[in-house]
């Protein structure tokens, strides 16, 4: 399967794969929503981050991602990945996530969020660039990183 992401044409690993950022519900040993993204960064995609910053918000009217609770707000955040150990079992699905290394607007395209997601992905993009020295990604493929 291919995907014009950002002008080129690139094949993504898994037909079958659905894009996700690791993320979820606050759970009761989490202090705050940055806590629960390194919480979930590591039990997801067995990344270690450092400290999060907050981009915003973007409406869900439906909630469906949470079982359909209804209309809600879902926090957009971004950070540094610091390490990123061996592919591993998320201990609440149960599966095996692919990992994917794409750049913030490669990863709103297959995302789907629209423009509030592109303009989140260069919002984090500016972020990074400033705050931690990662310097604005030039165009690549997408490519998946090896299970171990």
């Amino acid at each position: 399967m291919t995907r014009s992401l950002d002008g080129t044409t690139e094949a993504t690993p898994n037909a079958e794969m659905i894009p996700a950022l690791p993320g979820g519900t606050v759970e009761p040993a989490d202090t705050s929503p940055e806590d629960t993204l390194c919480r979930e960064a590591v039990e997801e995609a067995q990344a270690t981050i450092g400290e999060p910053v907050r981009l915003g918000w973007v409406y869900d009217a439906t909630g469906e991602v949470y079982g359909g609770i209804g209309p809600c707000a879902r926090l957009r955040l971004t950070a540094p990945a610091t390490s990123v150990g061996p592919a591993a079992v998320d201990p609440a699905t149960g599966r095996t996530f692919a990992r994917l290394l794409a750049t913030p607007d490669q990863a709103a395209a297959l995302l789907g969020w629209g423009q509030p997601g592109y303009q989140q992905a260069e919002l984090a993009a500016r972020l990074a660039e400033d705050r931690w020295g990662i310097p604005h990604p030039a165009p690549a493929p997408i490519t998946e990183l090896p299970p171990t």
